[in-house]
């Protein structure tokens, strides 16, 4: 372990310009101040999206990120740069027990790279299963490959009917299944063994889109789903939604390869058939420096304190509402409610979703700092 440096010291170094006098501030140039002052009035009562609290030693990351111009693509000329890229590769491959991982810049990057795996793999069937849940980037995914999406509907709790998805593969076998864990609205976990008994009786491609939650099944209470989850083809993740990380930072894990394109005279080895070209820090350095710095045991500690602050916040709800609760398990909180709160959802306290054709309001447990009480503290007025 590295000599420790006070996350307070890393960051009071990098704001500076915070703390300039205001005849400094007025010097930037038009804009910039009110960039800074919407940057730093974050609030914790606000949990409408996925938007994460960095893990402490993110921002000195992303200034190395930025000093560092090195590009991977020429990955010879930058072995520091190229080993902290291979350490924390290794450590969700160690996770997921898939053997090749890339970074990338989001789950919508990787699920459309799962599919274009899946569908050089076996050209002769088009058709892709997954649920009315799924992210939309599948469909997007999909139409740029010239794939077919069927959705699947989904149970009460937002899961793909594990039956549903037997019934239409008996009909059809399709080219490739996706299973959603952690859903856009609800943060529901599909059913993942029916999903893997199926895969391997058709013999298609699974691909587990874990954006929201590859960080719940990082935690090792959660080893039953994660053994499941490990026997997919394909898997992504993204630590920027769930690992505390700055964007970008997403991971894709595959269990085949992937293949080379054809080689150019300025690269000493052809690139593979990733969707990326150049790329470089921005996407995993403040990771690895705050593995180097925090280790594992950090993330898994603030990873249970969002879940738990969500479980606090729906036993408020609960004890102290007749509202409909729904609960996906991963850090999402949804609930239907005849009040308007539509002046929450205007100020980010909330945000709308709908789960099963239910209109419901959301709160989204994505920063370890985010505290139950408080955020219930904003329906007072409305209870």
């Amino acid at each position: 372990m590295n000599h420790t440096l006070p996350a307070e010291t890393a960051n009071r170094l990098l704001q500076q310009v915070l703390n300039q006098p205001e005849d400094i501030k007025s010097l930037l140039p038009t804009g910039c101040e009110a960039l800074l002052d919407e940057a730093t009035a974050q609030s914790l009562d606000k949990a409408a999206h996925m938007t994460t609290g960095l893990a402490p030693y993110s921002q000195l990351g992303m200034q190395l990120a930025a000093l560092h111009q090195g590009n991977l693509l020429s990955a010879e000329l930058y072995p520091q740069l190229l080993e902290a890229e291979q350490t924390s590769l290794k450590w969700f491959k160690q996770h997921f027990q898939l053997p090749y991982a890339q970074f990338s810049h989001g789950g919508s990057y990787n699920n459309l790279q799962a599919l274009w795996q899946a569908r050089d793999a076996n050209r002769k069937r088009k058709v892709v299963y997954a649920s009315t849940a799924c992210h939309y980037s599948v469909a997007k995914a999909c139409a740029i490959l010239g794939l077919e999406l069927q959705t699947l509907p989904v149970n009460k709790q937002d899961q793909l009917d594990s039956d549903a998805l037997a019934h239409a593969c008996s009909i059809f076998p399709p080219l490739a299944i996706i299973l959603t864990v952690g859903t856009s609205a609800l943060g529901a976990v599909d059913p993942l063994q029916d999903a893997v008994t199926l895969a391997r009786h058709y013999d298609c491609w699974l691909h587990v889109d874990a954006a929201w939650g590859g960080a719940w099944l990082m935690l090792p209470e959660n080893a039953d789903s994660l053994e499941w989850a490990q026997q997919a083809d394909s898997l992504c993740l993204d630590p920027h939604k769930s690992l505390f990380q700055p964007r970008p930072c997403s991971v894709y894990l595959s269990r085949h390869s992937l293949a080379s394109t054809e080689q150019t005279d300025y690269l000493a080895q052809a690139p593979t058939q990733r969707l990326m070209g150049s790329y470089g820090a921005e996407l995993f350095l403040p990771l690895w420096l705050n593995l180097t710095m925090l280790g594992e045991d950090w993330f898994v500690e603030q990873t249970r304190q969002r879940l738990t602050q969500a479980a606090k916040f729906t036993a408020l709800l609960q004890q102290h509402t007749d509202w409909e609760v729904f609960i996906g398990g991963t850090g999402i909180v949804c609930f239907s409610t005849h009040k308007d709160l539509a002046k929450l959802v205007e100020q980010g306290v909330f945000s709308l979703a709908r789960i099963h054709d239910t209109p419901v309001y959301r709160a989204v447990f994505a920063d370890y700092r985010t505290d139950s009480d408080r955020l219930f503290m904003a329906l007072h007025p409305f209870l």
